[in-house]
């Protein structure tokens, strides 16, 4: 059983080693990406090219974003809509009671 065991931890251990390692190579492209793109972006700006181009994709982002914060406060605002009208009498009323006492 030890043996069946120590291999076990073994063989994860060096799944998980690959796994590290695959990870880390992908970290790696990434950095190397965002810094050759944003070498290129800060070439374009020196020069005055491509200003267009990254106010296109600013302007994308910023339309996406929008887009997204308008999804999440229709979502609240059907949320809110949904109070019954019960509920809003009974808050009303509450508020009545507390603001003039009998």
């Amino acid at each position: 059983m030890g043996e069946r065991l120590q291999r076990l931890l073994d063989e994860a251990e060096k799944e998980a080693e690959v796994k590290v390692a695959a990870a880390g190579k992908r970290a790696e492209e990434m950095v190397a990406k965002a810094k050759t793109d944003s070498e290129r972006r800060r070439t374009m700006a020196q020069r005055g090219y491509g200003i267009d181009e990254l106010l296109k994709e600013a302007e994308d982002n910023a339309k996406k974003e929008a887009n997204k914060m308008i999804k999440d406060f229709t979502k609240k605002a059907e949320t809110v809509k949904e109070v019954t009208e019960d509920k809003m009498e009974a808050a009303v009323a509450l508020v009545l009671r507390e603001v003039f006492p009998s």
